[in-house]
C-alpha cells in the first residue's frame, strides 16, 4: 500500500461495495495503489495497463497524480 491520499485524484474513487473501500481507478476493480506499486517495482506503464486491462491514459493519470503528491506539489501530500 502506498502513502498517497487519493481523495483529490479525479479518476480514483472509493466505493465501500468495491474492493473493500480501497481507492480504485474509476469504474475498474483495480486499486490505485496496485498501479503505483507495480510501477515502483519497475513495471512499465504499458505493461501495467495490459496486466490490469486498464486504459493507458488511466494508468498514466494515476502515476502522474502519485508523482505530484510524492514531490509535494499537491495540497494533500503525505
Amino acid at each position: 500500500m502506498t502513502d498517497i491520499d487519493w481523495s483529490d485524484c479525479p479518476i480514483v474513487e472509493r466505493d465501500p461495495e468495491k474492493m473493500g473501500g480501497e481507492p480504485t481507478v474509476r469504474a475498474w476493480r483495480v486499486t490505485a495503489d496496485a498501479v503505483v506499486g507495480n510501477y515502483d517495482y519497475g513495471i512499465p506503464p504499458e505493461e501495467i495497463a495490459e496486466m490490469f486491462t486498464l486504459p493507458i491514459d488511466d494508468v498514466l493519470a494515476v502515476l502522474a497524480y502519485a508523482k505530484e503528491v510524492r514531490h509535494g506539489h499537491h495540497a494533500h501530500s503525505v
